[in-house]
């Protein structure tokens, strides 16, 4: 019973945050993984973490967290065809719950990005099991920049990465696709660019940016696709 009078104290100290803080004033972690396939209720795991970090409408190039994690299995070689982690690349890093704390350090007081989002979170929880790490990814509020971008462009026709990357005139050519820190240096560009669309529309705290994405949420063709594009 007290776990859950936690987490509703929790839920309305965040929305009393979320109005009140500017979006100039707040910070935002862009994150990303890869990993060993697709299905965590399968047994896949997370190889790869990576997060950038934005304040000010600014990147912080010179904070980046950037992470290979050894997920006790091997890792299929379709899997390295997509993000060329090979076995003898990780077989020497860390555990994820051995950098948990490095991972929880860099995102505290920061709001989570990413996009598709909600895959990387749930498979945080389930690599991370009883960890904090994993009880942190249970009450985040994170923002999918797919929902963001659906909820400010509801008409495009594709929301995948690297097409919006090139819809928006956005550089990509400097990174490397599927790499948990080029996806993320992605991401961010096009976040900061969402961010200030929003900001133009009138948007001004983190519940408006929520708002947004719950209108993305609820467009047909992202809610059938959303668990597919990355």
């Amino acid at each position: 019973m007290k776990s859950i009078f936690n987490k509703i104290k929790y839920y309305f100290e965040k929305q009393k945050l979320f109005n009140r803080v500017t979006l100039e004033q707040s910070n935002f972690a862009i994150l990303d993984t890869e990993t060993t396939g697709l299905r965590v209720s399968k047994g896949d795991k997370v190889i790869s973490v990576a997060s950038i970090k934005i304040s000010e409408f600014k990147i912080r190039e010179d904070v980046i967290l950037d992470e290979l994690v050894n997920p006790q299995i091997k890792i299929p070689e379709q899997s390295t065809m997509i993000h060329n982690i090979k076995d003898e690349d990780v077989k020497d890093k860390p555990t994820l719950i051995e950098i948990e704390d490095k991972i929880l350090k860099f995102i505290k007081k920061s709001v989570l990005v990413g996009h598709n989002i909600d895959f990387d979170i749930k498979f945080l929880k389930n690599n991370a099991k009883n960890t904090n790490l994993a009880n942190r990814m249970k009450v985040i509020q994170p923002i999918d920049t797919i929902h963001l971008t659906a909820g400010l462009f509801p008409d495009l026709k594709n929301y995948e990465l690297t097409s919006l990357c090139e819809h928006f005139n956005i550089k990509a050519d400097d990174q490397v696709r599927h790499s948990a820190l080029g996806d993320c240096w992605l991401t961010a560009r096009l976040f900061l660019f969402l961010l200030n669309k929003a900001k133009d529309l009138g948007i001004t705290n983190i519940t408006g940016l929520i708002k947004l994405c719950d209108r993305g949420l609820n467009l047909h063709h992202i809610i059938k696709n959303a668990k597919n594009i990355h």
